[in-house]
């Protein structure tokens, strides 16, 4: 074996073990917290808008308005912060950093693509279009999901195309039912994905 031989096969172990770790570290219990959470938040948001229109909101006093608003962004807060206390732990158990190089790249995937459904959910607040929201978060969030997978292996990228596909379709299609949306993505496919990480990590020790 030659040196550049060498040197390929110690680069193709060391990719193998980063994207090894990176899967140790995909979020199976703060998935399925997230999607409780998520439920939580479209109940919350049925008892306050008595519709599954999100525009309906801009018939609420604004005081109401505040609250509808604080509500999600506190549940947003919420899932963020579990997940990451529950990766940092996980990875201390592991003896991984949690800022190792794939984490961090799978981050910076995803980053963009949340920048950008806030500046959009601003432009639609300020066009007294909150109905498009909801479809708009869900295909931006996919996308994101979508890029970090490409830094793990094939279940993150594939629900990631499940919030792209359920996104469009909502946006295209059924943008005036936000609140059904917002359950079967950010509910329904965050608790599938957490179970079957669970599931595919009981039957396979991480290593």
């Amino acid at each position: 074996m030659d040196r550049d031989e060498a040197q390929e096969r110690v680069r193709e172990v060391q990719r193998i073990m980063e994207r090894t770790t990176l899967y140790t570290l995909l979020p199976g219990t703060p998935a399925v917290v997230g999607g409780l959470l998520a439920l939580a938040g479209c109940a919350g948001s049925w008892f306050l808008l008595r519709s599954l229109d999100f525009k309906d909101m801009l018939g609420l006093s604004q005081g109401a308005q505040i609250g509808f608003c604080a509500m999600w962004v506190l549940i947003g807060i919420v899932a963020v912060t579990q997940e990451i206390l529950w990766t940092r732990r996980a990875a201390k158990r592991q003896g991984i950093s949690p800022t190792a190089r794939p984490a961090r790249f799978a981050t910076l995937s995803l980053s963009p693509s949340l920048i950008v459904a806030v500046v959009l959910s601003i432009q639609f607040l300020l066009a007294h279009e909150p109905r498009y929201i909801v479809p708009v978060w869900i295909m931006c969030y996919g996308t994101g999901l979508y890029a970090a997978g490409l830094f793990s292996v094939r279940l993150p990228r594939v629900l990631g195309l499940a919030f792209i596909v359920t996104g469009a379709v909502g946006l295209l299609w059924f943008a005036e039912y936000g609140v059904v949306l917002a359950a079967l993505s950010f509910g329904v496919l965050h608790l599938a994905f957490g179970a079957a990480i669970l599931l595919k990590t009981r039957r396979e020790p991480a290593v």
